[in-house]
Order: structure tokens, then C-alpha cells, then sequence
């Protein structure tokens, strides 16, 4: 029945439909009797769903297909354009309009900086950035080891994010997707190169230790290709000692810099 369809689809908007009850304030029992369509709402209890979700008592019992390409679609376009603050309409087109100019840096990394959670390792993390819908994603895998992996947990984490070029600079900002804890942005200098090899720049977030400490440090992208054999780099993964990684790696990512100087700036190419 198109009304008990397109109602679920309403309620489908919120955490439980306990909660639309209680907002609504209509007995549950009798509001479940209307999502499975055993009995139809008095044209009061209709006027105060309609009112509830803010459409009309004809647009409910359209049929469902109409209902949610059509009134549901200006709905969610609206009520998304009302509610996204005018700084983040401003990213979303910027990441839309950055596509052409950061297309010839899809495919897969390694990323390599100094670990913040534990000192003087560096970090090894795999890191794909692909086109998806909007604009340039990437998604960065971790595999946190202890210095003594054989002896401790091995954790994985899973971040997702976006690119933006500016002003021929490059910025990711990404979140920690499964524990949805930390937020991390990277700034890298473009490749001049006709073939990318790798990419410099700072990046900034928080220790994974306790003390969540903010830093930044160096970073550096290596590039794999546009396709890997995932388990395999993915295993290498990991905390190393910078005298276990390649020399032209481990300078790529000093963090030292001279007690003069004013700020603590990216490596370049």
C-alpha cells in the first residue's frame, strides 16, 4: 500500500520510530497498526503526521514511487541546503571543482611520516585516492603495530576523505571512519614532474596514545600504481625504525629544522 510505504520512508529519516511517537505524540501501538497497514489514521491523526514531517495529507498517499522521486527529493534537497552552513556549501563546490586538476594523482600510496603516538618510529600507512561522486576521494589504511609486534595486538584503522586543490596546493582532510574519533588534514605540493613518483608535505592531527597530543610532521607519498596487490602492501604496514627504511625516505620526512627558524615548513621536491 503506497500510504504505509511512503510512511516507513518518512519514519526511515529518524534513530527509532519510538521517537517519532513520542515527538508526535501518538500512541506507538496504534502508529505500528499504520506501518504495516492493518488500520488507516483518523483525518486528525493524518494532520498531525502530515504536520509532523511537513507535507501534505495528499502528498502521503501518492503512489510510492512519485513519492519518493519527487516530493521526497525537494524535501532532502531543501532541507540539506537549509541545514549545511554556507562554509561547508563552500567546500563541497570547491571539491567538485578540484576533480580535473587532482585526476592525474589517482591510484595508490605509501604514506611515511614520523609516528605521533610513538617517537622516533616512523609510520608506513597505504593510502588509495580514487574519483568518486563529488569530486577526488582517498582512503588511508593503517596497521598500528607496537616496536615488538610479534609480542602485542595489531590495529587496523580506516580513514576516509577528500581533496581539494588551491591555489596549486593540495589538501586532504579525512576521519577516522570506524571509531570516528580523530579528524587529520594533509597539505602536499603538487608533482611537476610528468611522472609522479612522490609527494611532499606537513600533515597535522592527534597522538593515538592517551594524551591525544596535537602535532605535525613531515610527510612524504610514495607511488605504487593504479592497481596493487593489496594484502601484500598492506602487510607491510606498519611502525618501522627510520635505519629499516631507504635513506632518501627517511629525508624526505626529517622533522629537524633550524632553532632560527619561525615556523616549521613542508620539504619540497
Amino acid at each position: 500500500m503506497d500510504f504505509t510505504a511512503n510512511l516507513k520512508l518518512l519514519c526511515s529519516y529518524y534513530p527509532s520510530t519510538a521517537q517519532v511517537c513520542r515527538r508526535m505524540g501518538i500512541n506507538r501501538t496504534q502508529f505500528n497498526k499504520y506501518l504495516t497497514g492493518a488500520v488507516q489514521p483518523s483525518k486528525a491523526n493524518l494532520r498531525i503526521i502530515c504536520d509532523f514531517f511537513g507535507i501534505e495529507p495528499f502528498e502521503i498517499v501518492l503512489p510510492h514511487h512519485q513519492f519518493r522521486t519527487q516530493v521526497m527529493a525537494e524535501r532532502t534537497d531543501t532541507a540539506t541546503t537549509d541545514a549545511v552552513a554556507p562554509y561547508f556549501r563552500e567546500m563541497i563546490q570547491l571539491h567538485g571543482q578540484s576533480s580535473p586538476s587532482l585526476e592525474r594523482y589517482i591510484g595508490w600510496y605509501y604514506e611515511y611520516y614520523y609516528s605521533l603516538g610513538f617517537p622516533g618510529k616512523v609510520f608506513q600507512s597505504l593510502i588509495e585516492i580514487s574519483s568518486k561522486a563529488g569530486g577526488i576521494s582517498y582512503e588511508r589504511y593503517e596497521r598500528l603495530t607496537t616496536p615488538n609486534a610479534h609480542q602485542g595486538k595489531i590495529t587496523h584503522c580506516h580513514y576516509e576523505g577528500v581533496a581539494i586543490n588551491l591555489c596549486d596546493r593540495i589538501f586532504l582532510m579525512d576521519y577516522e571512519a570506524l571509531t570516528v574519533n580523530e579528524i587529520t588534514q594533509t597539505v602536499l605540493f603538487p608533482s611537476y614532474k610528468s611522472r609522479i613518483t612522490h609527494l611532499h608535505g606537513l600533515k597535522i592531527g592527534v597522538s593515538s596514545k592517551s594524551h591525544r597530543d596535537p602535532a605535525c610532521t613531515r610527510v612524504l607519498y610514495e607511488f605504487l600504481g593504479d592497481s596493487i596487490d593489496f594484502k601484500a602492501r598492506f602487510r607491510a604496514c606498519g611502525l618501522y625504525d627510520p635505519d629499516e627504511l631507504p635513506p632518501d625516505t627517511i629525508a624526505g620526512i626529517d622533522n629537524s629544522q633550524s632553532r632560527h627558524a619561525p615556523l616549521f615548513t613542508a620539504i619540497g621536491e
